[in-house]
């Protein structure tokens, strides 16, 4: 089995110019679901439930590190370019690294929340909320 530290993973994000942006310096957790609406098809007079698939992903996908005035910069550039009605913004994750045969999952979000935070006891830092918008690409690298 080929285990893999998160420490290798690799997170890109179009800068508001659209070109994508090395963001893993500044992340140091990384949620990116892909999930399959079940579309539930059970009948009269069945003993039990019957399901379907349905539309795949919108789901969110979580981002979170320690504070930097770089990613500052660019999650606010992004929603300055989202209020001038940039449609999307693409993403590439690699969870094994940007390295060849490492799986690589790519689309398209929408930033949907930037959020700042800071304590006495710790150290600053940031989170945000990307919203999937169309299909997730699987592939590899």
């Amino acid at each position: 089995m080929a285990f893999k530290a998160g420490t290798v993973s690799f997170f890109m994000l179009d800068s508001a110019a659209g070109s994508l942006t090395n963001l893993s310096p500044y992340i140091d957790d990384t949620t990116v679901p892909q999930t399959t609406q079940m579309l539930d098809v059970s009948t009269f007079g069945t003993g039990a439930k019957a399901f379907i698939p349905g539309l795949t992903n919108g789901d969110t996908i979580s981002l979170k590190g320690p504070y930097d005035v770089a990613i500052h910069s660019h999650l606010g550039s992004l929603q300055a370019a989202q209020a001038a009605g940039t449609a999307s913004h693409s993403f590439l994750w690699g969870p094994g690294g940007s390295v060849s045969a490492q799986a690589k999952v790519s689309g398209e979000t929408l930033l949907a929340s930037y959020e700042l935070k800071s304590g006495v006891g710790g150290r600053v830092e940031w989170s945000a909320t990307l919203q999937i918008t169309g299909a997730i690409t699987n592939s590899v690298f």
